[in-house]
Protein backbone atom coordinates (compact mmCIF):
# COMPACT_ATOMS: atom_id res chain seq x y z
CA UNK A 1 0.00 0.00 0.00
CA UNK A 2 1.32 3.65 -1.19
CA UNK A 3 0.62 7.26 0.51
CA UNK A 4 -2.18 7.53 -2.19
CA UNK A 5 -4.02 4.54 -1.27
CA UNK A 6 -3.84 5.53 2.32
CA UNK A 7 -5.11 8.64 2.02
CA UNK A 8 -8.00 7.26 -0.42
CA UNK A 9 -9.12 4.87 2.64
CA UNK A 10 -8.55 7.04 5.18
CA UNK A 11 -12.14 7.85 6.59
CA UNK A 12 -13.40 4.55 6.12
CA UNK A 13 -10.56 3.19 8.49
CA UNK A 14 -11.77 5.55 10.72
CA UNK A 15 -15.61 4.86 10.32
CA UNK A 16 -14.55 1.11 10.63
CA UNK A 17 -15.90 0.37 6.88
CA UNK A 18 -12.29 -1.73 6.16
CA UNK A 19 -12.43 -5.87 5.91
CA UNK A 20 -9.75 -7.41 7.91
CA UNK A 21 -6.93 -7.79 5.75
CA UNK A 22 -6.98 -4.13 4.38
CA UNK A 23 -7.34 -2.74 7.65
CA UNK A 24 -4.06 -4.78 8.92
CA UNK A 25 -2.17 -3.29 5.19
CA UNK A 26 -3.55 0.25 6.11
CA UNK A 27 -1.67 0.02 9.25
CA UNK A 28 1.57 -1.31 8.59
CA UNK A 29 1.90 1.50 5.90
CA UNK A 30 0.60 3.75 8.78
CA UNK A 31 3.15 2.48 10.94
CA UNK A 32 5.92 2.98 9.01
CA UNK A 33 4.75 6.26 6.60
CA UNK A 34 5.59 9.25 9.21
CA UNK A 35 3.10 11.32 7.09
CA UNK A 36 -0.10 9.28 6.60
CA UNK A 37 0.43 8.14 10.27
CA UNK A 38 0.30 12.84 11.11
CA UNK A 39 -2.57 12.88 8.68
CA UNK A 40 -4.56 9.84 10.66
CA UNK A 41 -3.76 11.37 14.36
CA UNK A 42 -4.87 14.71 12.80
CA UNK A 43 -8.08 13.05 11.81
CA UNK A 44 -8.59 11.66 14.96
CA UNK A 45 -8.03 14.63 16.87
CA UNK A 46 -10.60 16.20 14.81
CA UNK A 47 -13.16 13.58 15.13
CA UNK A 48 -12.54 13.95 18.85
CA UNK A 49 -13.33 17.73 19.06
CA UNK A 50 -16.70 17.21 17.46
CA UNK A 51 -17.61 14.84 19.78
CA UNK A 52 -16.45 16.91 22.54
CA UNK A 53 -19.41 18.39 24.77
CA UNK A 54 -18.05 21.71 24.78
CA UNK A 55 -20.00 21.71 20.67
CA UNK A 56 -23.20 21.22 22.78
CA UNK A 57 -25.07 23.71 24.07
CA UNK A 58 -28.29 23.01 26.40
CA UNK A 59 -30.74 25.43 26.85
CA UNK A 60 -31.90 27.36 30.48
CA UNK A 61 -34.49 25.55 31.90
CA UNK A 62 -36.51 28.70 32.53
CA UNK A 63 -36.55 29.06 28.52
CA UNK A 64 -37.54 25.70 27.82
CA UNK A 65 -40.80 26.06 30.16
CA UNK A 66 -41.42 29.44 28.47
CA UNK A 67 -41.21 27.63 25.08
CA UNK A 68 -43.34 24.64 26.55
CA UNK A 69 -46.24 27.09 27.95
CA UNK A 70 -46.18 28.45 24.23
CA UNK A 71 -46.74 25.32 22.74
CA UNK A 72 -49.66 24.37 24.97
CA UNK A 73 -51.36 27.68 24.30
CA UNK A 74 -50.73 27.23 20.53
CA UNK A 75 -51.72 23.98 20.38
CA UNK A 76 -55.32 24.78 22.39
CA UNK A 77 -55.91 27.90 19.96
CA UNK A 78 -58.35 27.96 16.91
CA UNK A 79 -56.25 27.15 13.57
CA UNK A 80 -58.05 30.78 11.98
CA UNK A 81 -55.83 32.29 14.72
CA UNK A 82 -52.86 30.71 14.13
CA UNK A 83 -49.89 33.48 13.92
CA UNK A 84 -49.14 32.79 10.29
CA UNK A 85 -48.04 36.75 9.92
CA UNK A 86 -45.30 36.03 13.37
CA UNK A 87 -44.25 32.59 11.02
CA UNK A 88 -43.89 34.43 7.94
CA UNK A 89 -41.80 36.87 9.85
CA UNK A 90 -39.14 34.29 11.44
CA UNK A 91 -39.41 32.93 7.86
CA UNK A 92 -37.98 35.43 6.71
CA UNK A 93 -35.48 36.49 9.54
CA UNK A 94 -34.18 32.65 9.10
CA UNK A 95 -33.68 32.93 5.12
CA UNK A 96 -31.60 36.16 5.69
CA UNK A 97 -29.27 34.63 8.13
CA UNK A 98 -28.69 31.54 5.60
CA UNK A 99 -28.48 33.60 2.95
CA UNK A 100 -25.86 35.95 4.90
CA UNK A 101 -24.10 32.99 5.85
CA UNK A 102 -23.49 31.36 2.10
CA UNK A 103 -22.87 35.09 1.01
CA UNK A 104 -19.92 35.05 3.62
CA UNK A 105 -18.66 31.95 3.15
CA UNK A 106 -18.00 32.82 -0.84
CA UNK A 107 -16.81 35.93 -0.08
CA UNK A 108 -14.40 35.08 2.56
CA UNK A 109 -13.41 31.62 1.67
CA UNK A 110 -9.54 31.82 1.42
CA UNK A 111 -8.13 31.62 -2.30
CA UNK A 112 -6.00 28.15 -2.94
CA UNK A 113 -2.90 30.32 -3.21
CA UNK A 114 -3.68 31.20 0.48
CA UNK A 115 -4.76 28.07 1.95
CA UNK A 116 -1.75 26.43 0.69
CA UNK A 117 0.59 29.40 1.89
CA UNK A 118 -0.73 28.66 5.10
CA UNK A 119 -0.88 24.32 4.96
CA UNK A 120 3.18 24.85 4.08
CA UNK A 121 3.88 27.64 6.66
CA UNK A 122 1.72 25.20 9.52
CA UNK A 123 3.95 22.06 8.41
CA UNK A 124 7.63 23.98 8.37
CA UNK A 125 6.44 25.15 12.04
CA UNK A 126 4.96 21.39 13.36
CA UNK A 127 8.87 20.26 11.97
CA UNK A 128 10.68 22.73 14.39
CA UNK A 129 8.82 22.46 17.16
CA UNK A 130 8.17 18.76 17.17
CA UNK A 131 11.59 18.60 16.38
CA UNK A 132 11.27 16.39 13.26
CA UNK A 133 12.90 18.00 10.46
CA UNK A 134 13.53 15.10 8.32
CA UNK A 135 13.08 11.46 8.24
CA UNK A 136 16.12 10.45 5.86
CA UNK A 137 19.30 12.18 7.64
CA UNK A 138 21.56 12.67 4.50
CA UNK A 139 23.89 15.47 2.78
CA UNK A 140 24.30 13.06 -0.16
CA UNK A 141 21.27 14.18 -2.52
CA UNK A 142 22.37 10.43 -4.42
CA UNK A 143 20.90 8.93 -0.89
CA UNK A 144 17.75 11.08 -0.10
CA UNK A 145 16.84 11.51 -3.98
CA UNK A 146 16.10 7.66 -4.26
CA UNK A 147 15.02 7.68 -0.92
CA UNK A 148 11.83 9.95 -1.92
CA UNK A 149 11.72 7.98 -5.36
CA UNK A 150 10.31 4.76 -3.43
CA UNK A 151 7.39 6.40 -1.45
CA UNK A 152 5.96 9.19 -3.60
CA UNK A 153 4.53 8.95 -6.81
CA UNK A 154 6.92 11.65 -8.60
CA UNK A 155 11.19 11.96 -8.50
CA UNK A 156 11.34 15.29 -6.95
CA UNK A 157 14.48 17.84 -8.71
CA UNK A 158 17.17 18.24 -5.94
CA UNK A 159 20.57 19.96 -6.48
CA UNK A 160 23.29 21.14 -4.30
CA UNK A 161 23.33 24.93 -3.39
CA UNK A 162 25.69 26.27 -2.26
CA UNK A 163 26.61 27.89 0.99
CA UNK A 164 23.30 25.79 1.98
CA UNK A 165 23.95 22.25 3.75
CA UNK A 166 21.41 19.79 2.52
CA UNK A 167 20.70 17.42 5.60
CA UNK A 168 18.27 15.57 4.64
CA UNK A 169 14.51 15.41 3.74
CA UNK A 170 10.99 14.03 4.96
CA UNK A 171 7.51 13.64 4.09
CA UNK A 172 4.81 15.59 4.56
CA UNK A 173 1.21 16.18 3.28
CA UNK A 174 0.38 19.60 1.59
CA UNK A 175 -2.61 20.44 -0.97
CA UNK A 176 -4.29 16.85 -0.20
CA UNK A 177 -1.18 14.59 -1.15
CA UNK A 178 2.32 13.31 -0.08
CA UNK A 179 4.82 15.72 -0.97
CA UNK A 180 8.79 15.90 -0.70
CA UNK A 181 10.44 18.24 1.54
CA UNK A 182 14.11 18.98 1.12
CA UNK A 183 16.15 20.55 4.54
CA UNK A 184 18.51 23.10 4.40
CA UNK A 185 20.20 24.42 6.90
CA UNK A 186 22.65 28.10 7.10
CA UNK A 187 24.14 28.47 10.23
CA UNK A 188 21.64 27.86 12.75
CA UNK A 189 18.69 28.62 10.10
CA UNK A 190 16.81 25.74 8.55
CA UNK A 191 14.83 25.94 4.87
CA UNK A 192 12.19 23.70 3.73
CA UNK A 193 11.80 23.04 0.24
CA UNK A 194 8.06 21.49 -0.65
CA UNK A 195 7.84 19.95 -4.34
CA UNK A 196 4.78 18.65 -5.36
CA UNK A 197 3.46 18.14 -8.98
CA UNK A 198 1.86 21.01 -10.98
CA UNK A 199 -1.54 19.73 -11.69
CA UNK A 200 -2.31 22.59 -14.00
CA UNK A 201 1.29 21.95 -15.98
CA UNK A 202 1.18 25.90 -15.92
CA UNK A 203 4.62 27.94 -14.72
CA UNK A 204 4.12 30.09 -12.49
CA UNK A 205 6.07 33.25 -11.73
CA UNK A 206 7.69 34.15 -8.23
CA UNK A 207 5.15 35.00 -5.59
CA UNK A 208 6.65 36.48 -1.80
CA UNK A 209 5.01 36.64 1.28
CA UNK A 210 5.85 36.53 4.92
CA UNK A 211 3.24 34.27 7.78
CA UNK A 212 3.55 33.75 11.47
CA UNK A 213 7.50 35.26 11.07
CA UNK A 214 8.78 32.72 8.01
CA UNK A 215 9.42 34.46 4.41
CA UNK A 216 7.61 32.25 1.97
CA UNK A 217 9.06 32.02 -1.77
CA UNK A 218 6.20 30.18 -4.42
CA UNK A 219 6.60 29.26 -8.15
CA UNK A 220 6.24 27.00 -10.36
CA UNK A 221 8.37 25.21 -12.92
CA UNK A 222 8.27 22.35 -16.00
CA UNK A 223 5.26 21.43 -13.72
CA UNK A 224 6.33 21.20 -10.65
CA UNK A 225 5.31 22.87 -7.52
CA UNK A 226 8.16 24.96 -5.34
CA UNK A 227 7.25 26.30 -1.98
CA UNK A 228 10.56 27.42 0.13
CA UNK A 229 10.12 28.53 3.45
CA UNK A 230 12.42 29.74 5.90
CA UNK A 231 13.03 32.70 8.90
CA UNK A 232 16.61 33.35 6.64
CA UNK A 233 16.85 37.17 5.68
CA UNK A 234 14.68 37.12 2.70
CA UNK A 235 18.41 38.51 0.73
CA UNK A 236 19.88 35.11 1.63
CA UNK A 237 16.51 33.26 0.90
CA UNK A 238 16.51 35.26 -2.34
CA UNK A 239 20.25 32.99 -3.57
CA UNK A 240 18.50 29.66 -2.68
CA UNK A 241 15.67 30.69 -4.68
CA UNK A 242 17.82 31.84 -7.86
CA UNK A 243 20.23 29.28 -7.21
CA UNK A 244 17.00 26.22 -7.39
CA UNK A 245 15.28 27.78 -10.40
CA UNK A 246 18.62 26.75 -12.43
CA UNK A 247 17.83 23.14 -12.52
Amino acid sequence: MNCHDAQVLLHAYLDGELDPPTTLQYEEHVRDCPACAKTLAAQKALQAGLKADALYYTAPENLRARLRSSLRQQSGARLGHFPWRGVAAAACIVLFIGFGFLLGGFTFAPSKHDRLAQEVTSAHIRSMLAEHKVDVLSSDRHTVKPWFNDRLDFSPPMRDVDGFRLIGGRLDYVDGRPVAVLVYKRREHFLDVFLWPNSAKEDVQLSRETRQGYHLIHWCKAGMNHWVVSDLDPAELNEVVQRLREQ
